[in-house]
């Protein structure tokens, strides 16, 4: 691998050891269907010629506006063998940021998955004189100037594409990549061919990945860590990557593909850790006793196995019997097959690890940043220490500042920020270490851990710093709870907007004899607020003074992304809660108040 000076050449190379080894999977009508490497070269080259024949110099953008299907990774791999950055964009970006990302880069073609997609853009494309060619994976009707993609290919001269990639090197402009971002303007984040290159290698050093190996694709493509980790480890490796149809349907998709490496952010682990423990709540009562015992077992044995220490035969019995009774069902959930969970993308609660880890479904927890490729440290089997993010992966350094701060030097550190010298200069100095943003220390076995985001911190009006992140987490725990945004910053105290379960809390009110009416009277109801009042002070038993939550709210409805309160990476972008619910949180605040708020000011406000 480490002969390779582009993306598209190691593709190449790889293709062409694996031949006719499936390489992808999707889903059409109920049907999996699956191309071999052999093949899926073979749609690159043709789209590598395509690009070719519409005249783009060396270093001209391509933007992609699409869900993760294999016609993403086609326009991926095509630009990394021309030399074409590409700059991706979330399948869930509204219109203005849109417009933004494809002005801010410059971008001469743009791919769309569809007509969803390009309806965003039609009313843009009098703002985007840069913006040249249009091509669209499906057929769109009534869109004259949208190719569609396999015309596209089919209709371009014969090129040499090999012969294009020997001019490309590992210090080549690979992709911009737009930050998320919980606060701010997205920012391009320029990453190379060696950036890409380097993290991959330093991967597959630091965590056995092979040929037999499959992954289900669910997180965007447009984010570094399942570009890749989920993508272009896997392929080096010469594994498989299926594509969920769905985000809804993953749970059944993972039955499905039995895939046996699973990347999620920490979201979904908890979500999947809810639904178990929703599940033994309402279970009789003999299987709720029956989880407790394995979980008791699984505790122990990952005890010893971190230590070294050998099994007691007595413990071996006990795990068997666990593991044939109760985990062996859980590990059907994600397919049967999994030898390897990992979390990156936001700090995971230590619990949910423990959870998964005792039992026997290994759940490794990394860091990393779009800046950095982006995988920094990563915990690994056999190497596993819960509550860090585990040990630098090759090739990368770490040392943390004065204040704390984490900075990162090596080869997976970004160029700069596109177009941005000083933005680029408030985080890159002359040595090219990155200043993270995050705060955190290395221990004496060179495990990493993360505390907190500098820019994150509450500061209450007492001066106290309070990291949001551990108590979000605490509360996060609890089954009636989704998701919830802590405010406190420059306040006497902390305030949560809760944004309840409501699968969970429907079943719930059928315990205490509620009958279901709407999401709006629930949350009225005196029994539905004495739920969350005994969650929250269960977490603050948990917490100092500054740290616990005085009142809280309940959300009628969920946060999103549609309305940008989340990332496309799901975490929660605080001063846009803040914004949207600034009447509720005003309320919050009146002397007096309780928490136990009147119905009409739960609804956000316009």
């Amino acid at each position: 691998m480490q002969d390779a000076t582009s993306l598209g050449q190691l593709f190449f190379q790889v293709a062409k050891e694996r031949g006719d080894a499936p390489f992808l999977k999707w889903r059409e009508a109920d049907t999996w269907h699956e191309v071999s490497y052999r093949s899926f070269a073979g749609r690159v080259r043709s789209l590598a010629a395509a690009l070719h024949s519409l005249g783009l110099a060396p270093g001209e953008r391509v933007a992609i506006l699409s869900e993760n299907r294999p016609e993403w990774l086609q326009t991926d791999l095509a630009c990394q063998a021309m030399g074409l950055p590409d700059v991706p964009l979330y399948s869930t970006c509204p219109g203005p940021e849109i417009l933004h990302v494809l002005k801010d880069s410059g971008a001469r073609a743009l791919f769309v998955s569809n007509a969803e997609q390009w309806n965003k853009v039609a009313p843009l494309r009098a703002e985007l004189p840069d913006l040249k060619f249009v091509v669209s994976f499906d057929r769109i009707a009534d869109a004259e100037s949208v190719h569609l993609l396999t015309e596209f290919c089919d209709a371009a001269p014969a090129y040499d594409v090999d012969q294009r990639g020997k001019a490309i090197g590992r210090d080549d402009l690979a992709s911009i990549l737009y930050t998320s971002g919980t606060t701010g303007e997205p920012k391009g984040v320029m990453l190379s061919q060696g950036n890409f290159l380097s993290n991959c290698e330093s991967i597959l050093e630091h965590i056995e990945i092979g040929s037999s190996d499959r992954t289900l694709s669910f997180l965007p493509l447009s984010h570094s860590f399942e570009r890749t980790a989920g993508h272009y480890v896997v392929m080096a490796a010469g594994g498989e990557i299926a594509y969920a149809s769905s985000l809804e349907r993953v749970p059944t998709e993972l039955r499905e593909v039995q895939p046996t490496l699973v990347l999620g952010v920490p979201r979904f682990f908890e979500k999947m850790h809810a639904r178990v423990m929703a599940a033994v709540e309402h279970s009789p009562y003999y299987r709720r006793r029956l989880f407790r015992f394995a979980m008791a077992v699984g505790r122990k044995v990952f005890q010893r196995q971190h230590r070294g220490d050998d099994i007691p035969t007595a413990l071996r019995w006990r795990k068997e019997i666990a593991d044939r009774l109760v985990f062996s069902r859980l590990r059907e959930r994600v397919g049967g097959r999994v030898r390897l969970l990992v979390s990156g993308g936001a700090p995971l609660d230590p619990k949910i690890a423990e959870f998964f880890n005792h039992a026997g479904l290994p759940l490794l927890e990394g860091y990393g940043l779009t800046e950095t490729s982006p995988v920094v440290a990563c915990n690994r089997p056999g190497a596993l220490r819960l509550g860090t993010v585990g040990p630098l992966v090759p090739g990368v350094e770490v040392t943390i500042a004065d204040d704390q701060e984490i900075l990162v030097r090596g080869p997976n550190v970004m160029q700069g920020y596109f177009g941005r010298p000083e933005a680029t200069r408030a985080v890159l100095d002359e040595n090219g270490t990155f200043h993270t943003g995050d705060v955190g220390a290395l221990d004496e076995d060179g495990f990493l851990s993360i505390t907190d985001r500098k820019k994150d911190l509450i500061i209450s009006a007492g001066g106290k710093n309070i990291s949001p992140q551990k108590i979000e987490n605490l509360l996060k725990r609890e089954v009636t709870i989704a998701d919830l945004c802590l405010i406190g910053d420059r306040k006497p105290f902390l305030v949560a907007l809760l944004v309840p379960d409501y699968a969970q809390l429907k079943s719930a009110a059928a315990e205490l004899g509620i009958a279901w009416t709407n999401r709006l009277a629930m949350l009225g109801h005196e029994a539905i607020r004495s739920l969350f009042a005994a969650a929250v002070k269960h977490a603050n038993a948990e917490l100092s003074p500054p740290e616990q939550i005085k009142r809280f709210a309940l959300l009628e409805e969920a946060f999103s992304t549609e309305n940008r309160e989340l990332t496309p990476t799901l975490k929660v972008r605080r001063r846009v809660v803040e914004d949207r619910y600034h009447q509720l949180i005003d309320e919050l605040y009146l002397p007096g108040n309780n928490g136990a708020l009147p119905t009409h000011v739960l609804q956000p406000q316009a």
